[in-house]
């Protein structure tokens, strides 16, 4: 056949694909168009996975798949391309299958003939979209069975380039915190970045593959990138396909960008993140919201919970949420008879009074043993490989429903029917599915045979689908709750990522109280370079101690006000200070709603604390999960402002910082551009500047330890 060029391009990045004589595509070039670099080695993969026909195994690369056609359609913000590929019969392509357990040995031609058939008996679709409204070309796989026989995949990756070289050539991982010059990650990144030093531009390399299936590898064999599903720890990939069933790859995206690449982070890929993937709007997220889980942890009652919502509208508040422990058992989500006599009904009342949001917490998987639906249906339990039913660290009186069992359809019926029967706004959905983020090694997956995963492996990404279809369906049903998918049901240790994103509006992401306050800005430093900070929830400060009033009040507007604390014991001082800055914050976001930006640049670095890492690497117990004691030396903030550099500025200095003097330049503004500086906290005027004088910086002042400072920038023309 003729070979074949096919450019598929925006304004920011070109990508060109070939096909050559012998009817193979390949990516040919990568080109960041704003300085025409070309960003491609010749010798990638551009994609593979292992299909096993019965235990007969074959590596299926792209060269192994003939060129039959493709389309390109204009769509209303871009372009979507798709290649049509079928598999080449087993002698054109020059490849044998083998054998598991047979070392290198092939099996003899005349063994095995389906490889023999006539093209067709493995399709495979390579999708591109393009946008014409960002430096943005996604790319996924569409993988058909045209076979005679079930075919299981495995070792699947969708993105297999290499990139230019350069000793000076660097990744940017663990959200962006860290620099190698190869990276390896599976769970945990779902984007980084490479540099090259000396260089003023670089690339985003993204994965939207889904919690504990995502895999990353940057350099790991020279010069490739590859993205591609976990196939080494504890979650593997597989898949299986009867005739003509189809498997749809997550996608993944490459974004190109000159200059800072911090600044790429700020702004082009948030800009995509928030326009194009993540389903949640930062107007639909309350101003404050108060939850009950660490100041009463299950022992919130009908008179705790109505005092304590009197003085919450009182000072403001825009929400509350009962965490768990207001039903009868996991389960059975019914309010609990002794606790809440009455039902949630005088709860619902007291809120609607109020004008205030209710949210509710409920566990997706984890029901009691003793409850009616494991009575009913024992057959829904998750199994382990021995047999057993599942469960999250040492809570043998509960057990794991397996979300690809009927399991899901019961479970869905009944969390609507509670958000429909009480008007619930927020929905908190929580504890172990997939893996137990607590226990590494337990619970991973489903080994039953009765449910809807032909294999245990299979049961891993089966499982996040099925609790994909859940969020997705309970949406679509109540356009008004807001899903909050906590990180315990997601499976990873305070993880987020661009999966999450498209299927649940938010995130709570870890259990914080106020003595680690600075560990908890990390968090959300780090999780707000990867997500909209908008879409994290998480456990905060109690108001009720002295540091909440200042210091962890504005930690937690980071990304939004969300408090823990019993408010009856508030003192009047106390009550009158919240009021006045929970009114001050809620009027201001009404003028500019600070909530949408979050942008670091290279001026605030993540807090110098430990990070919170997955129990894989550190086996803390579990009252430790998300509390590390501060060791922070230095300041550290972010900055609130849009593309005026219009906005907020927080910036904070932990109790074990000593420095009370700082030089920090502003590099948001627009430097033509003059700009008032007001100290919210001090509430007077610090000064009108121009756009590069804050550019360059200025000295800033915070004598005390444990202080905020809250900068409002405006422009003054």
């Amino acid at each position: 056949m003729s070979s074949l060029n096919v450019k598929l391009s925006n304004k920011w990045l070109e990508r060109t694909m070939s096909i050559d004589a012998n009817g193979v595509l390949k990516t040919s070039s990568i080109i960041n168009k704003a300085n025409n670099k070309e960003l491609l080695l010749p010798g990638g993969e551009e994609f593979l996975f292992v299909a096993y026909y019965g235990e007969l195994m074959r590596i299926l690369r792209c060269e192994q798949f003939q060129y039959v056609s493709h389309d390109i359609n204009q769509l209303a913000d871009g372009s979507q391309a798709i290649f049509y590929l079928e598999l080449k019969p087993q002698l054109a392509s020059g490849a044998s299958p083998f054998a598991v357990g047979g070392g290198a040995n092939e099996i003899e031609d005349n063994v095995w003939c389906e490889w023999d058939n006539d093209l067709g008996n493995i399709k495979v679709e390579v999708i591109f979209r393009i946008y014409e409204d960002h430096p943005v070309i996604r790319k996924k796989l569409r993988i058909i069975n045209g076979d005679k026989v079930e075919i299981r995949l495995q070792d699947l990756a969708w993105e297999d380039v290499k990139l230019q070289k350069g000793l000076n050539r660097h990744v940017q991982y663990h959200y962006f915190t860290r620099q190698a010059l190869q990276v390896t990650d599976s769970m945990d990144d779902c984007v980084m970045a490479v540099t090259w030093d000396g260089e003023d531009h670089g690339l985003l390399v993204a994965t939207e593959a889904p919690g504990a299936m995502k895999r990353m590898e940057l350099f790991k064999n020279e010069d490739k990138v590859r993205l591609l599903y976990n196939n080494s720890e504890e979650t593997i990939f597989e898949w299986t396909l009867g005739r003509n069933e189809t498997f749809e790859t997550d996608a993944g995206f490459l974004v190109t960008f000159c200059g800072n690449w911090q600044d790429a982070v700020d702004g082009v890929y948030h800009q995509f993140v928030a326009d194009k993937l993540a389903i949640c709007r930062v107007d639909t997220v309350p101003g404050f919201t108060m939850n009950t889980w660490e100041t009463f942890y299950n022992e919130i009652n009908e008179q705790i919970v109505l005092e304590n919502i009197e003085i919450a509208a009182e000072l403001g508040m825009d929400a509350y949420q009962l965490d768990c422990g207001w039903y009868e058992a996991h389960g059975n989500y019914v309010p609990h008879s002794l606790k809440f006599p009455n039902g949630l009904e005088p709860i619902k009342a007291a809120c609607d009074k109020h004008n205030m949001r209710l949210g509710l917490w409920m566990s997706v998987p984890v029901v009691a043993v003793n409850s009616p639906v494991a009575l009913s249906h024992p057959e829904w339990f998750l199994s382990d490989e021995n047999g057993d039913k599942g469960f999250m660290v040492a809570w043998k009186d509960t057990g794991i429903m397996c979300l690809q069992s009927d399991y899901k359809y019961w479970i869905l019926e009944q969390m609507d029917a509670v958000i429909k029967k009480y008007g619930v706004e927020l929905l908190k959905l929580d504890l172990a599915a997939v893996r137990d983020p607590y226990n590494p090694g337990k619970s991973i997956g489903c080994h039953s045979r009765n449910h809807h995963h032909p294999t245990q492996k299979s049961s891993n990404l089966g499982i996040y689908r099925s609790m994909f279809w859940i969020m997705d369906e309970l949406r679509a049903r109540n356009p008004n709750c807001l899903i909050d998918l906590t990180f315990e049901l997601y499976g990873v240790l305070h993880g987020t990522d661009l999966a999450h994103v498209q299927h649940a509006h938010q995130n709570w992401i870890a259990n914080q109280d106020t003595p680690y306050l600075d560990p908890f800005r990390r968090l959300l430093h780090t999780r707000s370079r990867i997500v909209p900070s908008y879409t994290l929830n998480f456990g905060s400060c109690h108001l009720t101690e002295a540091a909440a009033e200042q210091y962890g009040f504005w930690s937690a507007l980071l990304s939004h006000g969300l408090y823990y604390g019993d408010l009856r014991k508030l003192s009047v001082a106390q009550k009158k200070h919240y009021q006045k800055w929970i009114a001050w914050v809620k009027a201001y976001r009404s003028e500019l709603d600070f909530y949408a930006y979050s942008k670091v640049s290279n001026i605030f670095d993540a807090p110098d604390t430990p990070d919170h890492v997955d129990r894989r690497f550190n086996r803390y117990s579990f009252y430790e999960a998300g509390r590390v004691a501060s060791q922070a030396a230095r300041w550290d903030g972010t900055a609130k402002l849009n593309n005026e550099g219009e906005g907020l500025i927080l910036i904070f200095r932990p109790s074990t910082c000593s420095i009370e003097e700082s030089f920090i330049p502003f590099p948001w503004m627009r430097k033509n551009r003059s700009y008032q500086i007001v100290d919210v906290l001090a509430e007077k005027i610090m000064g009108s500047y121009m756009g590069d004088e804050l550019c360059t910086g200025i000295t800033l002042k915070m004598p005390l330890a444990q202080s905020v400072l809250v900068l409002q920038c405006k422009i003054s023309e």
